[in-house]
């Protein structure tokens, strides 16, 4: 080889790893380690399809799981939906009917139907779901469902929760706060579907519709419901979301989240993409539209999820149901993206492939002609208070003895484990990396450990131990403080001041120390982790577990206990829980419900039990409160007593008292 060449080639060499290592740099940062998962997750879903023996055998209990992810599992009563047409008006070749109805007692779902002027026998049926405008009387919103009608469709727009006539609230974790979203495993996204299920409801009761004859579409915030909708619902006969398909790579990677509200995803307990969700419609019509040019959803995320769908289909033998429609455009419509849908629902609900030539019109209905409640909106409306009814809550245990605690104990510890903490590092102790001697003082002698957790962060423990000590030492394990300035000698602030004789091991779980990170990626990473079946708080308790599982390896670390005051008390209590080799939990103010926004959120976790609860969840063992305890936690004091060990919940003055058990 000449010399020219092996120089090519070394420079070669050199450039893809220089660019492997720049597509690697920020590997142990929150977001280069979201964004990993995030690859992991989307490059295994539908990465083979399922044979058709295998949908067959697994569709229920998947359809299952996405309910579950959506708040829907068990599904909520279908009580009488009370539905009223508060008007009509006529438009010479078609009918809009003013029309609400309730998803649950007194929670008002709103809407238009557009239906033709002079039925013929029982007609096909469209359920509209609109984005993020104004809802239906929005001009686009109005046109779609007018060209149905005009066709001999019955179609009926909604308008989504918080928009329009509709109460409620989208914008939970996206502008509001409502950290305890996640906590009761609630979702808008499942109230969108729920509304759409019951409107469904309502199609089938009516004279003018064939309910075997159902689809759904929409743009925008309407279109992933039309995704949800359709793998929630069999009765939905074909699917056409718009502007509105991605992956969850594509939204992590592009931090696409933060130009979402919360109705974009679902609790993503099992880690699914949207192939997943397609491989659940199918092998009914689905129709993906997208916009090239969409800042939103890019063409890398929705061809590739189109790709793993379409191999389904051909393996399910149903390729003419499906297909990708892509035009050059930003978020949106096009004529070609309208006509390609108008000729699908044809050709999938009426039998008729004829391509469609002709397009919506120009004609916009003014908006007050189309309000259901003429202005005036129900002041009772259930809908503003949907995230506390539609997802069920583990009601308080009713414990008569030992025997049933033990038993709702390990039933409940085992959801944990499957739900909640799905993700997280239980026993494997990770690969230490370093360790550093820090030096002694009056306190004791220091040292720091370095870890990699099995997500790729770099976690470090500072720990204090009694100066000479060679046996095992009782250790007290906590976390960092969130807003600590320093973890020098020990741990410093938040390491408590205990007796001279005990060990500290202070754990700068994520987002702490060097893995800190500013607001501005902050509330990204708090939204983005529960795609990934994780939360922030979940992700530290993991580190802390793996911090505690390395400790144990030393053989100058004795029986451990945890500690956690204010936001880390949370994280000690659920270290503990799934650490029965924790032979102690230390509190000291700590928070005493989920319910509360401001308490670190879990997924789900409030489907199997609230703080005061799910503590109780580590008995025997004993449970300190440092200062007092929160009247909250009676209930767990009085069920230790109930099972005969009450002396084991306990009160101190400060920390200086604490003694290990």
């Amino acid at each position: 080889m000449p010399n020219s060449h092996r120089i090519l080639v070394v420079l070669l060499f050199c450039v893809c790893a220089m660019v492997s290592r720049i597509a690697r740099c920020d590997w142990g940062t929150l977001y280069g380690s979201a964004r990993e998962e995030a690859r992991q997750v989307s490059s295994s879903s539908l990465a083979v399809p399922l044979s058709p023996e295998q949908w067959k055998a697994t569709v229920a209990g998947r359809r299952e799981m996405w309910r579950e992810m959506l708040g829907l599992s068990p599904l909520p009563l279908r009580t009488p939906l009370n539905a009223t047409v508060t008007g009509t008006l006529d438009r010479d070749d078609y009918v809009v009917e003013k029309v609400h109805f309730q998803c649950l007692p007194g929670a008002y779902v709103v809407g238009n139907l557009y239906r033709p002027a002079k039925p013929l026998g029982r007609l096909p049926a469209v359920l509209y779901l609109c984005g993020h405008t104004k809802g239906k009387v929005n001009a686009p919103y109005q046109a779609n469902p007018r060209w149905f009608a005009q066709h001999g469709y019955v179609a009926l727009v909604l308008d989504p929760i918080q928009l329009g006539e509709s109460q409620g609230l989208h914008h939970g974790t996206y502008r509001d706060g409502r950290w305890d979203w996640p906590s009761r495993g609630y979702t808008p996204a499942g109230t969108e579907v729920w509304n759409a299920m019951r409107a469904l409801d309502y199609l089938e009761t009516r004279g003018d519709v064939d309910s075997e004859r159902m689809g759904v579409t929409g743009l925008s915030g309407g279109g992933v419901i039309s995704w949800c909708l359709g793998a929630a619902d069999e009765r939905v006969k074909v699917v056409v979301p718009v502007c509105q398909t991605g992956s969850i790579e594509h939204v992590i990677a592009d931090r696409a989240t933060d130009g979402h509200c919360d109705c974009a995803f679902w609790i993503n307990y099992y880690r699914w993409c949207w192939p997943d969700i397609g491989a659940l419609i199918a092998p009914r019509s689905l129709l993906i539209a997208a916009g090239s040019e969409d800042v939103l959803w890019r063409p890398y995320g929705y061809r590739d999820v189109a790709h793993r769908i379409r191999h389904q289909y051909a393996a399910l033998e149903a390729s003419n149901h499906f297909d990708l429609v892509e035009d050059l455009t930003p978020h949106g419509y096009t004529p070609k993206l309208r006509r390609a849908i108008f000729t699908w629902f044809n050709t999938h609900l009426k039998n008729d492939p004829t391509p469609v030539m002709d397009d919506v019109t120009d004609f916009v209905e003014p908006e007050e002609n189309l309000l259901v409640f003429g202005g005036k909106l129900p002041e009772k409306d259930e809908m503003r208070r949907i995230d506390k009814l539609l997802v069920q809550r583990a009601d308080r245990p009713t414990i008569t003895d030992e025997a049933a605690w033990r038993s709702h104990q390990q039933t409940a510890i085992q959801r944990l484990r499957e739900l909640t903490f799905r993700y997280t590092t239980l026993d494997r102790a990770p690969r230490q990396r370093d360790f550093r001697a820090d030096g002694s003082d009056g306190n004791g002698t220091s040292a720091t450990y370095v870890f990699d957790s099995s997500d790729g962060m770099t976690i470090g423990i500072k720990t204090m131990r009694p100066t000479g000590a060679r046996s095992a030492v009782p250790t007290l394990a906590l976390a960092v403080q969130p807003d600590a300035h320093s973890t020098f000698a020990g741990g410093a602030s938040s390491r408590p001041g205990i007796r001279s004789y005990l060990a500290t091991a202070t754990v700068e779980v994520r987002n702490t120390a060097a893995t800190s990170v500013g607001p501005g990626y902050l509330w990204t990473a708090r939204r983005t982790y529960p795609l990934l079946g994780e939360t922030l708080p979940e992700r530290q308790v993991s580190d802390l577990l793996s911090a505690v599982s390395l400790l144990r390896q030393d053989p100058v670390t004795g029986p451990i206990a945890i500690y956690g005051q204010g936001y880390t008390a949370s994280l000690a209590i659920y270290a503990a829980i799934l650490d029965p080799q924790v032979t102690e939990i230390v509190l000291a103010d700590p928070p005493t419900s989920h319910e509360d926004s401001q308490t670190p959120e879990f997924l789900g976790v409030l489907r199997i039990g609230d703080l005061p609860h799910n503590l109780a969840l580590v008995y025997p063992r004993t449970i300190t409160f440092v200062g007092k305890m929160p009247e909250a936690y009676s209930w767990t004091r009085e069920l230790y007593e109930k099972c005969g060990v009450g002396d084991r919940v306990r009160v101190i003055g400060n920390m200086r008292d604490w003694q290990p058990r």
